[in-house]
C-alpha cells in the first residue's frame, strides 16, 4: 500500500472514529432528555382513588387508610372484639405472614396466655383418641344425624358424649367468643412490608369458631334449652357481622358460614317447641335491630386498596450491606397510567354492583365481570357472598315470623302474602319461595347465581324448619 492510501485510510479510519463519538453523544442526549422523570406522580382520586393519608416520601400510603377505616368504630370507644378473639382462639387467629409479637404489641396484649387453653377444633378432638361410632346410652341415630349435621367432625363420626366433652372443654374459649360477639369493632393494625396483605385475622381458624358455636347452640336445644342455644346463635349473628365489616376477601367468606351457621339455629329454634313465645319475640325483635350484612362494595373497596398498593408501590430489591441499592429511578414508570386503569375497572364494576333492581345489579355484575377480568370475577365473587348472607338473614326472619303465627293461629299461613310486608329474596327481588306441609315448612330463594333451581340446596338459599329432635328426659 502507497503512503497516500495509508494516509486515505487513517482520515476515513479518524472520521468513522469522530462520526462514531458524535452519534453516541447523539444518542446519549437523546437517553437522557427521554429519561424517567422522578417527579412525584399526580396524586388524583383518579390514579390512586385515595389521596390521604402519605407516607414521608409523599406517596399514598394505603395501609395506613385502610388502618384509619378499621379503627373507626373503635374511636367511639368501644370494644375491640380481637382482644377477646385471641383469648378463645390463641396466636394462630392472626394471619400467617405477620410478625405476631409486635402485633399483639400494637394491640396492648403483654401476655396472650397459653395455647394449650385456646378452641380446639371438633375434628382434633374427635380424631385424638379414636372415641368415635356408636357408644353405649348413645341417642338415636336419626338424633345423631341430625346432631352430626351441625358439628361436623370431618372424617371422624364423633360420638354424643365426645361432642359433650370437646364443649365442656371448650368452656372458655366459647365465653370469650360470646365476649367478641359484644364487641364495637374488630380491629387488627395492618401489617407493613406484606405486600397488600388487608387480612385481620386467619379465614380458616376463625371457621372453628363458627362451627364451635354452632354446635353447642344444637346440643342445647336437643336437651331442651332454647334460652341457651339462642345465645350462642345470636353471637353468630353478631361475630359474622363484625367480621364482614371492613374485610378482606377471605373474612367477608368466612363472615357468611357464621351467618349460614346462625340462620340453621334460628330455624331450628323457630320449630322447636322448646322455645317459647317470648323468646320467639326476642329473637325477631333482635333480627330486626341494626342487624345487617355489610355490602360488598364494602370489601371491594378494600381489594381496590389492595391493588393499588401493590401497583405504586416501588418493590425495589434491598441491597446487600455495602452495596448500592439499584432499581429505584425505574420504580415508578407507567405507574399513573396502571393506577388509573385500576381504578376504571374497579369503578365498572363498582357501580354495576350499586345497581337497584336485583335481577339487573346480577346481569351487570355479571357483565362488568367478563371485561373486568380479575377484578370483575373478585366483584362477582364478592356479589354472591353478599347475597347469600343476606338471604340467610331474611329466611330467618321469616321463619321467626311463620312460627310466631303458627302459636297464635295454630296453624301455619297458606301463603307468605298473610304475614303481610316481608322482605324479599335478594337475588330475584321477588318474594322468597314458601311450602308449608303440616308442621313444617320450606323457604327458599334463587342464591348468589340469580336463578331459580326449585330449591336446590346447593344452589339456591334454602331454609327448611322441622321440629328438632329431643333428649329423652
Amino acid at each position: 500500500m502507497s503512503d497516500a492510501d495509508s494516509a486515505r485510510l487513517a482520515r476515513r479510519t479518524a472520521i468513522a472514529a469522530v462520526a462514531c463519538v458524535v452519534g453516541l453523544a447523539v444518542v446519549a442526549v437523546a437517553v437522557w432528555m427521554l429519561r424517567p422523570q422522578l417527579a412525584p406522580i399526580e396524586v388524583s382520586q383518579q390514579t390512586t382513588y385515595i389521596v390521604t393519608p402519605t407516607r414521608p416520601d409523599g406517596w399514598v400510603d394505603y395501609p395506613e387508610a385502610v388502618d384509619w377505616m378499621r379503627r373507626a368504630g373503635l374511636d367511639a370507644g368501644g370494644a375491640n372484639a380481637a382482644l377477646p378473639l385471641l383469648g378463645a382462639l390463641g396466636q394462630s387467629v392472626l394471619p400467617l405472614d405477620v410478625d405476631r409479637g409486635a402485633m399483639l404489641e400494637r394491640l396492648g396484649i403483654k401476655d396472650a396466655g397459653s395455647e394449650t387453653s385456646v378452641l380446639k377444633p371438633l375434628r382434633e378432638f374427635a380424631a385424638a383418641d379414636g372415641a368415635g361410632g356408636q357408644q353405649p346410652n348413645e341417642p338415636p341415630a336419626a338424633t345423631m344425624e341430625w346432631l352430626r349435621a351441625r358439628c361436623p367432625a370431618g372424617k371422624e363420626q364423633a360420638s354424643f358424649a365426645r361432642i359433650r366433652a370437646w364443649l365442656a372443654q371448650s368452656d372458655g374459649p366459647l365465653a370469650e367468643l360470646r365476649t367478641a360477639s359484644q364487641a364495637a369493632s374488630l380491629y387488627v393494625p395492618v401489617p407493613r412490608n406484606t405486600h397488600g396483605n388487608v387480612d385481620r385475622v386467619d379465614p380458616l381458624r376463625v371457621a372453628d369458631a363458627a362451627q364451635a358455636l354452632g354446635c353447642r347452640a344444637a346440643v342445647a336445644l336437643l336437651q331442651g334449652d332454647a334460652p341457651a342455644s339462642w345465645a350462642d346463635v345470636d353471637a353468630l349473628w353478631r361475630l359474622g357481622q363484625l367480621l364482614a365489616r371492613a374485610a378482606s376477601a377471605g373474612e367477608y367468606a368466612r363472615a357468611l358460614e357464621f351467618w349460614q351457621r346462625a340462620e340453621t339455629g334460628t330455624v331450628d329454634l323457630a320449630a322447636s317447641p322448646a322455645t317459647s313465645p317470648e323468646l320467639l319475640s326476642a329473637v325477631q325483635a333482635r333480627l330486626g335491630a341494626k342487624l345487617g350484612f355489610p355490602p360488598a362494595t364494602e370489601t371491594l373497596m378494600f381489594r381496590r386498596l389492595e391493588m393499588l398498593d401493590a401497583a405504586g408501590t416501588p418493590r425495589v430489591p434491598v441491597p446487600r450491606a455495602g452495596a448500592q441499592q439499584v432499581g429505584g429511578p425505574l420504580a415508578r414508570v407507567g405507574t399513573a397510567a396502571k393506577l388509573e386503569a385500576i381504578n376504571q375497572r374497579f369503578d365498572a364494576v363498582d357501580v354495576a354492583m350499586q345497581t337497584g333492581d336485583p335481577k339487573q345489579r346480577i346481569a351487570q355484575v355479571d357483565q362488568a365481570a367478563r371485561a373486568a377480568g380479575q377484578i370483575g370475577a373478585a366483584g362477582r365473587s364478592l356479589l354472591g357472598t353478599e347475597i347469600q348472607a343476606v338471604s340467610c338473614h331474611r329466611l330467618a326472619s321469616i321463619a321467626i315470623a311463620l312460627a310466631r303465627r303458627q302459636r297464635d293461629g295454630g296453624k301455619l299461613p297458606a301463603s307468605l302474602a298473610e304475614l303481610g310486608d316481608l322482605p324479599k329474596d335478594p337475588g330475584s327481588g321477588a318474594a322468597f319461595s314458601y311450602a308449608p306441609d303440616g308442621a313444617r315448612f320450606r323457604l327458599y330463594g334463587v342464591g348468589a347465581d340469580g336463578h331459580d333451581d326449585g330449591g336446590d340446596p346447593v344452589k339456591d338459599a334454602v331454609a327448611t324448619a322441622q321440629e328438632p329432635p329431643r333428649l329423652a328426659p
